[in-house]
């Protein structure tokens, strides 16, 4: 019978130092599914899923029917599989030439979003399976503090000191995990810097471009935020050429659990929350923004 190699999972969590109380549930989780006879089950999902172009989709049925008949939260059926499914993916970043230290780190996103779900969700898993396709297909790296994903660019034709961007060009999109490294102007410096080392052979002799849609980019939360405050730095290193409000689907992120509760009961034990909380209560808007970012290897253009 086929089972799950808890080897490489314990691995994969001692390399990205999940916390210890997950690695524990997370490995007993393993043994639950195997002791329900859902091994098997998991493996063909996981091998469909390389199959069909990685699609949480098609996986999600699956993963829910193994978690019924294994009693676990398919958020924890999800974060097995993904591990599991990690171990190919190891050996696909290598065969592109990307170091086993650029994997470990880049995986380590896993144990971000094991973080948050049991910060949010009292279980150790992930409720944001679909953000993992491009780990699978090796199309995000992790370089210091910041994630770059390949992606092509969508947005409007931009121009900056001769330099034209336009849709359809290869750009690198940042993300920014949740991994409570420092954030500031030198660390996010030192990350731009190690991207254009490793993208450099595909830059034609050009500026690295960088481009990230994100509600820390929105601007009107400039107004709000400590003037030199991380976030309000980050911004500075684009040029933001789109916002669009809406609703603010990111509010897990700045208030955690509770952000579910009306305005005036968030909580207010950060700058940052007080600062959120006050732009909602004063009927302030939330949404998102699109910039453009430039390096040359040593500055910002």
């Amino acid at each position: 019978m086929k089972t799950l190699d808890q080897g490489f999972m314990a691995l994969l969590m001692e390399r990205t130092a999940f916390p210890e109380e997950a690695r524990q549930a997370l490995l007993h989780s393993a043994q639950a599914l195997e002791d329900a006879g859902q091994a098997p089950a998991l493996l063909a999902a996981l091998e469909a899923f390389y199959q069909d172009g990685f699609s949480t989709k098609n996986a999600q049925p699956a993963i829910e029917a193994m978690g019924e008949k294994a009693s676990l939260s398919p958020y924890t059926v999800w974060m097995l599989f993904l591990m599991q499914g990690a171990r190919q993916a190891k050996e696909d970043y290598a065969k592109r030439g990307v170091g086993e230290e650029i994997f470990w780190a880049t995986f380590a996103d896993l144990r971000y979003k094991a973080i948050e779900c049991k910060e949010n969700y009292n279980v150790w898993g992930t409720f944001v399976a679909f953000w993992y396709p491009i780990f699978f297909s090796c199309d995000i790296v992790k370089l210091g503090r910041l994630e770059y994903e390949n992606r092509v660019y969508e947005g409007p034709a931009y121009e900056q000191g001769g330099f034209v961007l336009r849709p359809g060009d290869k750009v690198r999109s940042i993300h920014i995990p949740s991994s409570g490294e420092p954030f500031g102007k030198a660390a996010r410096l030192e990350s731009y810097k190690m991207a254009y080392d490793f993208f450099k052979g595909e830059l034609a002799g050009g500026p690295l471009v960088c481009v990230c849609h994100s509600w820390l980019l929105y601007p009107a939360y400039k107004n709000i935020l400590k003037p030199g405050s991380n976030i309000a730095s980050f911004m500075e290193d684009f040029h933001i050429i789109e916002a669009e409000s809406g609703e603010f689907g990111d509010a897990w992120r700045v208030f955690g659990p509770q952000h579910t509760l009306p305005a005036a009961e968030l909580p207010e034990d950060t700058s940052m929350r007080r600062a959120f909380k006050q732009h909602l209560l004063a009927g302030g808007s939330t949404g998102e923004g699109l910039g453009v970012l430039l390096f040359d290897g040593e500055r910002l253009l």
